[in-house]
C-alpha cells in the first residue's frame, strides 16, 4: 500500500498522475494544516515553507490542466503517428531478429563417454572420437575457416580445402591443416599429434612461435611449454580405433599396455617376470579380447582366469 502511495505522489509531482486523481490529492493538499513552526528544531537549516512549495504543486496542477485541451486536439494526429510509428518498430524488430536467427552459429557439443564414436563435421570432415573425449564445432562453418575445440583423443580425416584452413583448439595448442588424417592425443600434462597423410602445423597456443610442421610419420609433442617434433616410433598409435596390433620382438607388458586401453580391460600378472617375456613377430588383427587372451596363453603357455574384464594371467 505504502509502495502505491509513493508512486502516486511521485507522479503528481512529475504531473503524470492520472486527471481524477490529481483533483482529489488537491483536495487533501488544501485540507492539510500548516505545520506547527515550534515543532521545527534549530538544527534544520532549510526551514519548510508551505506556501512555496503549495505554490509550486498548484502551477504543476494548472499547467498539467491546460495541457489536457490541448492533448484531445492533438489526440488523432498523435493516433496516426503512433501507427507509423509502430509499423516501423515492428519492420526493425523482425529484421534485427531475423539477422540474428541467420548469422547465428550453434555449438554442437560431443561427449563419446564410454564408447567410441564418429562424427561427420558439416564440411565432411570425420572425426572419430576415442572414449572420455569431447568434440565442439559449430552447426556451419564460417567462410574463411574450419574452427573446432578438443580434448581427448581422436583421428582426424580432414576433408581439404585450400580456402578454408582446418583448426583444431586444445587447452593448449592449435592444429592448423589444409586436408589430411592425423591422431591427436592431449592430458593435462602434454598433447600429442601424430600424422597419418599431410601436413600439419602444430603450435602452442600462448606461443606464435613456437610451432613445428609435421609430415607423415613425424610425432610432435607438446610438454611443459615446450614443443618438438620425432619420428614417430609407435605403430600402433591407432589400434585404440582399428583394434589392429604389430610387434617385432616387444615384451608382453607392453603389448598388455596397449590392449587394456584398446579394449578397456584390465590384464595384470600374477608373477611381474611374465611382463618381461619378449615376443617375437606378432599382430592382432581386430581380434575379440577372448582370441587375443587364449592367443598369448597358447604361445608363451600361460594360463588365465578372470571375467572377461579383469584377467589374470599366470604359469
Amino acid at each position: 500500500m505504502a509502495h502505491k502511495e509513493n508512486h502516486n505522489i511521485k507522479e503528481f509531482i512529475n504531473g503524470t498522475l492520472d486527471k481524477n486523481l490529481r483533483i482529489k490529492i488537491s483536495q487533501e493538499i488544501n485540507n492539510i494544516k500548516q505545520p506547527d513552526k515550534g515543532k521545527i528544531t534549530e538544527n534544520n537549516s532549510h526551514k519548510f515553507d508551505a506556501d512555496v512549495a503549495w505554490n509550486k504543486v498548484q502551477n504543476r496542477i494548472e499547467d498539467q490542466n491546460s495541457t489536457d485541451i490541448d492533448h484531445n486536439k492533438r489526440g488523432k494526429s498523435f493516433y496516426k503517428l503512433s501507427k507509423i510509428a509502430a509499423s516501423v518498430i515492428l519492420i526493425i524488430g523482425i529484421s534485427v531478429s531475423a539477422y540474428f536467427i541467420l548469422t547465428s552459429k550453434s555449438e554442437i557439443n560431443v561427449q563419446s563417454y564410454n564408447i567410441i564414436q564418429t562424427i561427420t563435421l558439416p564440411d565432411g570432415s570425420v572425426v572419430t572420437l576415442n572414449i572420455h573425449s569431447h568434440l565442439s564445432y559449430p552447426e556451419k562453418f564460417a567462410q574463411n575457416n574450419r574452427v573446432i575445440e578438443f580434448d581427448g583423443e581422436a583421428f582426424f580425416n580432414i576433408r581439404k580445402n585450400p580456402q578454408k584452413p582446418f583448426i583444431i583448439k586444445t587447452d593448449k595448442a592449435r592444429i592448423k591443416v589444409l586436408g589430411t588424417s592425423f591422431n591427436v592425443n592431449t592430458d593435462k600434462k602434454k598433447t600429442e599429434v601424430v600424422v597419418k597423410t599431410g601436413k600439419v602445423e602444430f603450435k602452442n597456443s600462448s606461443s606464435v612461435q613456437n610451432k613445428v610442421v609435421l609430415i607423415p610419420g613425424e610425432k610432435g609433442v607438446l610438454s611443459s611449454g615446450k614443443i618438438f617434433k620425432v619420428k614417430n616410433e609407435n605403430p600402433n598409435y591407432l589400434s585404440w580405433k582399428t583394434h589392429f596390433f604389430t610387434y617385432d620382438n616387444e615384451k608382453l607388458k607392453t603389448i598388455v599396455t596397449d590392449i587394456n586401453e584398446a579394449y578397456r580391460v584390465n590384464i595384470i600378472f600374477k608373477d611381474n617376470n611374465i611382463g618381461e617375456i619378449v615376443t617375437g613377430k606378432t599382430s592382432f588383427n581386430n581380434y575379440t579380447i577372448e582370441n587375443i587372451i587364449k592367443i598369448i596363453c597358447e604361445t608363451h603357455h600361460l594360463k588365465s582366469t578372470g571375467d572377461g574384464k579383469n584377467i589374470i594371467l599366470s604359469y
